[in-house]
């Protein structure tokens, strides 16, 4: 459930009132015309944890009537615009300055910018991952960046099944293909348990199969540490051979 939109209490400041709207985070991402998805991401929720998704999506329309919730409806609409205006590099920025909706301006970007259904845009994220490799990195990093890519690729290449049955069937086909990515680009110590994996019937689900890797990491790593006993004897006989030569 959506919260509910509030356009900011009224307090008395003298004979005057003085509307409070609920400040906005800054935001930490800003739009330079490359990186729409996870800048829209960070704008909306933002905005819808204030209760005023409905000043990007449209849903929230201007009061006809003027009056206090018209006034209210402007004045937040105009915070939106600001906060949206400040979320953008500068250059960005100026094709919106002289618009006089949030919505208008949050669906403007997203026409622009989103590249939804970009054939060239899916091309380049399937090839980022054919290229993602253990090497390097950690399992819990390698596994971030896949998946990363793999929303990156949700978003743009949108499928939309009408069949119920269709679409569970491409949801298997699909959480299997992403199990082999990444078991495929393990690097070699971890052979033995990929192994394994594969010869599961069924299939264990990706977050199972990233567990298993994950605590297989864990006690490699465990295994190679000396153990508190073992430095300081390994100190002892360092110092012991200093001393006798």
């Amino acid at each position: 459930m959506e919260p509910k939109e509030d356009f900011g209490s009224s307090r008395s400041n003298g004979s005057s009132q003085v509307r409070e709207v609920p400040a906005l985070p800054v935001c930490p991402i800003k739009l330079d015309g490359t990186n729409y998805l996870i800048w829209s991401r960070s704008v909306f929720l933002a905005v819808g944890a204030r209760g005023f998704s409905g000043f990007l999506t449209g849903a929230s329309k201007k009061p006809a009537e003027q009056g206090d919730a018209q006034n209210k409806w402007v004045t937040t609409n105009y915070l939106i615009i600001s906060y949206l205006l400040n979320s953008m590099e500068p250059t960005v920025a100026r094709g919106y300055l002289l618009m006089d909706s949030a919505t208008d301006i949050w669906i403007s970007a997203e026409k622009t910018f989103s590249k939804k259904k970009n054939k060239s845009q899916c091309y380049e994220i399937q090839k980022k991952m054919g290229d993602t490799k253990q090497k390097e990195m950690s399992v819990f990093q390698y596994y971030s960046t896949l998946k990363g890519l793999w929303h990156e690729l949700d978003y743009y290449g949108l499928f939309n099944a009408i069949n119920p049955i269709d679409a569970a069937t491409f949801q298997e086909w699909q959480d299997n293909h992403r199990l082999f990515d990444f078991l495929v680009g393990l690097n070699v110590e971890f052979e033995p348990i990929r192994a394994q994996i594969l010869s599961t019937k069924p299939l264990p689900s990706l977050e199972d199969a990233f567990s298993s890797i994950q605590s297989e990491d864990t006690r490699r790593v465990a295994m190679t540490l000396p153990t508190p006993q073992e430095r300081s004897a390994l100190y002892s006989d360092s110092t012991v051979s200093n001393v006798a030569s």
